[in-house]
């Protein structure tokens, strides 16, 4: 393996028997043990996830080892910064997957890098961090190891306080890039360590001279997306696989009352439709054939949508792709179309209620009639919906609930899903947290209409009384795993009976009087159709017992 200068460490999807854990200190009434219940089956007696349950299930039927997971799909985290550091004459690698590529990781560190960069996308605390410090610790006692992204970004919104130096302390790095880009600042690291050079003078980082951590000067990132575009041929097809991520804005044109990623990101950037363009060209030269575009609002802006519609019809390169999705910019029958057309096969759709006044109370400037025309003209052109809604923002009652209930049910979308609105006090509507009502945060909060016990208690109505789409679990799946699926050859229309089986085997593991006999013809039923499908092996195995 060539000598590498930072090797970079995409995700940590962490112990889900520490997740349980955790959920079940929450108590039987809280959010996160709702959740826990809606994402969990039990194999053998043992909980695990719905991916691991497929696994085990069809390694079962196989033989095999497999281990499937949509982490198969290359972190692009790490692609992208892997790609910003080549550029920058870093000598540069990445692992996606933490806990499915330690071996490969270890042979890495054995070359000993000067830098172990490790991104902390989707980390909500410090708990993935630490076990991967202290691998790298292990295997190359000698690497700077530096953290950055969301995580660092999200702790230090309020300053280095005595709290944050304690989780600082607790991670066990060397360093911190705070910056809600942060490339830039990585790239300057490599070379200060490489050449042995002071860490004071690089912009966005936080370092611990002597007992307390110290922040640099700050200087905001304004990265150019097309200049940062990746070189997809500088990574193997096997890295890549036949589904891959990619992103052609930064930022968030909106500005939703429950979510600060806006203010925090900046203005919408985008990359030009040529630069795009090039990416897609060198993607399926490596064998990519399901595309994942993370933009958060792809359709906007609608001009530029059509635009990349078009090109994708021009290119013609035998690609399917997935998508967020605003229904409320999506105002013609072009623009349907045009999605069709260039090889859109699903959308995740932020529909978060079906009331009028939750959509008004969360800023999310569309309405009913807009998401009703938008869902319907989706699903006449063979596009999969997912409907994901958030339970329990300030205003939400009983009336607006059986709303919410009845337009999942009249539109009809392919999957949905419900949780608990998770309560950030940086969100714009903590501004009128006193006209709400709103005490409290995160997953334990209350407003005048409603408590977090009774919205976790209400995504259990939903989960029962929504009997026109197929909820879709989370943890280690949502949305992103069914182009992954895909590129296993478990299509939707296959999935489908799957997780019906599935939504079964929760309502009757988790009512009053659970039925015996009832879930082990449903388990045999689940384990039955899961050995009858022609599925690809997967990229990763589960450690030898």
């Amino acid at each position: 393996m060539p000598e590498l200068d930072c090797v970079v460490i995409g995700y940590n999807e962490g112990d889900f028997q520490d997740y349980r854990l955790m959920c079940e200190r929450s108590g039987p009434d809280s959010p996160e043990w709702q959740i826990y219940r809606k994402e969990h089956l039990e194999v053998d007696g043992r909980p695990m996830p719905w991916m691991d349950a497929l696994s085990t299930l069809r390694n079962r039927a196989t033989g095999r080892n497999d281990r499937y997971h949509v982490g198969e799909v290359f972190n692009l985290a790490g692609l992208y910064l892997t790609n910003f550091l080549r550029r920058h004459g870093v000598r540069a690698d990445a692992v996606s997957l933490f806990g499915a590529e330690q071996d490969r990781l270890a042979r890495m560190l054995a070359g000993r890098p000067a830098v172990v960069a490790i991104t902390t996308t989707f980390y909500v605390n410090i708990l993935s961090v630490t076990p991967i410090v202290d691998f790298v610790r292990t295997h190359s006692p000698s690497s700077h190891i530096v953290v950055g992204g969301p995580l660092v970004d999200n702790l230090c919104l309020d300053g280095i306080t005595d709290e944050v130096q304690d989780l600082f302390h607790g991670m066990g790095a060397d360093s911190y890039v705070r910056e809600s880009q942060g490339e830039h600042a990585l790239a300057e690291l490599c070379h200060a360590v490489g050449r042995g050079q002071p860490l004071d003078t690089v912009a966005n980082l936080i370092t611990c001279p002597e007992e307390d951590w110290v922040a640099n000067r700050r200087k905001p990132e304004g990265n150019d997306l097309d200049a940062c575009a990746i070189d997809w041929g500088s990574f193997t097809p096997e890295q890549i696989g036949v589904t891959a991520q990619t992103r052609t804005a930064r930022s968030c044109a909106f500005k939703c009352s429950f979510c600060d990623y806006p203010t925090r990101a900046g203005a919408l950037t985008t990359a030009s439709v040529d630069t795009v363009r090039q990416e897609l060209r060198a993607m399926a030269e490596l064998g990519v054939r399901n595309l994942v575009f993370v933009d958060d609002t792809f359709n906007v802006p609608p001009k530029r949508f059509k635009e990349l519609c078009r090109m994708m019809i021009e290119e013609d390169l035998g690609l399917s792709w997935y998508s967020y999705f605003r229904c409320s910019n999506a105002r013609d029958e072009e623009t349907f179309d045009l999605a069709a057309q260039s090889g859109c096969r699903g959308v995740f759709l932020g529909i978060e209620s079906g009331d009028a006044d939750i959509l008004a109370n969360m800023n999310k400037l569309a309405q009913d009639s807009q998401y009703r025309a938008g869902i319907a003209r989706l699903k006449e052109r063979d596009i999969t919906t997912f409907a994901s809604i958030i339970v329990g923002f300030p205003g939400e009652n009983e009336r607006t609930m059986q709303n919410t209930i009845d337009f999942v049910n009249e539109t009809g979308p392919t999957f949905w899903r419900a949780q608990p609105w998770w309560g950030n006090p940086r969100s714009p509507v903590y501004r009128n947290k006193e006209v709400y009502g709103i005490e409290g945060a995160a997953y334990d909060w209350s407003h005048a209409t409603m408590n977090s016990a009774e919205a976790a208690a209400w995504c259990d109505t939903m989960f029962d009384r929504v009997t026109e789409s197929v909820w879709l679990p989370l943890y280690d799946f949502d949305f992103w795993s069914l182009p992954y699926l895909e590129g296993k050859g478990l299509g939707v229309d296959d999935l489908v009976p799957l997780l019906r089986t599935t939504q079964e085997l929760m309502r009757e593991r988790d009512g009053r009087r659970p039925d015996p006999a009832r879930l082990a013809v449903l388990n045999e039923q689940l384990a039955k159709d899961v050995a009858a499908l022609d599925m690809a092996p997967a990229r990763f195995a589960y450690p030898a017992s």
